[in-house]
């Protein structure tokens, strides 16, 4: 259906361009069809760049959710895998989905960025809830719970940043030097 297939190749356009430098000229010459019947799907660029964000929020949600419902008792190995799970849908592919949600969540276009941050916003406090029913289900903890969620969510911000502008070398070097030393704080506060 040509619906999706301007939404997949948008998508393609806005990773590897940004917002500003994606064209809805390219994108119909991709796709071959004309211009104008972009139009008849899409009011504008705005419109098509807020459609592919909400699919894809909607999509990588489903991905959390579909994690989150593999109970894993360790809990260490069960975020861990979260993280490394997030970095490889980052990296999968350059149709990834995450690839655009960190780029864009980081670097909106000016003019929607209010609600580009919403529906970003959106992701985020899902994850944030299903870390934190996560953790309420450990025992060992030695601290409140939201703390530890928050905690996880710091942790992983920076994770997310070093993937973003620093790549996948930067990645695992951050996660090397802070994993066990944020673990063992969590266990022995």
């Amino acid at each position: 259906m040509t619906i999706d297939r301007i939404k997949k190749v948008a998508l393609l356009h806005f990773i590897e361009e940004g917002y500003e430098g994606t064209s809805l000229s390219d994108i119909a010459q991709e796709v071959g069809i004309k211009k104008q019947s972009i139009y008849s799907h899409f009011k504008n660029k705005d419109d098509l760049f807020l459609i592919v964000t909400n699919q894809v929020i909607s999509e990588e949600i489903d991905f959390l959710h579909a994690f989150f419902a593999q109970h894993n008792p360790n809990l260490p190995d069960y975020f861990k895998s979260l993280i490394f799970q997030i970095e490889k849908r980052y990296i999968q592919s350059k149709e990834s989905n995450m690839k655009f949600v960190l780029r864009m969540a980081y670097m909106p276009p000016l003019h929607l960025k209010e609600e580009v941050i919403r529906s970003f916003n959106l992701y985020f406090l899902e994850l944030e809830d299903l870390v934190n029913k996560s953790f309420l289900s450990e025992v060992t903890l030695s601290m409140k719970v939201n703390n530890a969620t928050l905690s996880f969510m710091t942790l992983l911000d920076g994770l997310l940043v070093a993937l973003v502008y620093g790549g996948v070398e930067r990645f695992n070097q951050k996660f090397e030097a802070s994993w066990d030393i944020y673990w063992s704080g969590l266990l022995n506060a």
